[in-house]
């Protein structure tokens, strides 16, 4: 669908860079599906006319957004959003969307100012990094409880981490596509690794196979602290 009547709006007081408002705000629309897959978007010269800025800065938001998967850049078709499954890959590894949309509208309903609220976080993190340590999150994979409770209890002893199970034969795939996407790592039964690492690889996630009781010993020895 042709999309070249899209209002993006710019600050030019502002203290981010005026590529990186349009940046973003086309990743926003990306990832609440008012862009979709196969989605043209307004020329370089049709957006630098709307928003009065020069065309270099549209043409290095797209070369950018190109670089990162999300736009195809085609003679004679112009600027489009990238295929279903490159933009299935970016809502699986940027999941915010939502969470970031209800925090805005509860800081408007508080009276916030949004802009000095949304800095003042930007500025925590450079001064104090990630407000507290998060648990690793593991996520085991046909691991059913009396075949491997004895290590999952280890690992909670060891690490504190957050342990979820998933079973594959009554699991539908977005969920199991799901919960990889919330774990940090995945354990699953080797015959089950080259199917896993299918959906874990585009979402960046690190998969253990444990095939035997060596196995097991090798993954307990992995994690227990120095």
């Amino acid at each position: 669908m042709d999309r070249s009547s899209l209002l993006f709006t710019i600050d030019a007081q502002s203290p981010l860079p005026i590529s990186v408002q349009i940046k973003d705000q086309i990743k926003w629309l990306i990832g609440k599906d008012l862009l979709k897959p196969g989605d043209t978007l307004p020329s370089t010269n049709q957006l630098a006319d709307q928003l009065s800025i020069n065309r270099n800065t549209i043409q290095g938001v797209y070369s950018q957004l190109k670089e990162e998967g999300l736009l195809q850049i085609k003679k004679g078709r112009g600027t489009q959003v990238a295929d279903e499954k490159e933009i299935a890959n970016f809502k699986r590894q940027n999941p915010y969307f939502s969470f970031v949309e209800k925090t805005i509208k509860d800081a408007f309903e508080f009276g916030y100012d949004i802009e000095n609220m949304l800095l003042s976080g930007f500025a925590y993190m450079q001064l104090f990094g990630q407000p507290l340590e998060r648990k690793l999150r593991y996520l085991f994979i046909e691991c059913k409880v009396n075949s491997c409770i004895f290590y999952l209890d280890e690992i909670k002893r060891m690490t504190s981490a957050e342990i979820d199970t998933i079973d594959v034969s009554s699991s539908s795939e977005n969920n199991l596509i799901e919960a990889i996407s919330n774990a940090d790592v995945i354990v699953t039964r080797t015959d089950f690794a080259e199917r896993i690492q299918k959906f874990a690889s585009p979402a960046q996630k690190t998969v253990i196979t444990v095939g035997s009781t060596n196995d097991v010993s090798l993954l307990l020895n992995m994690l227990r602290p120095n």
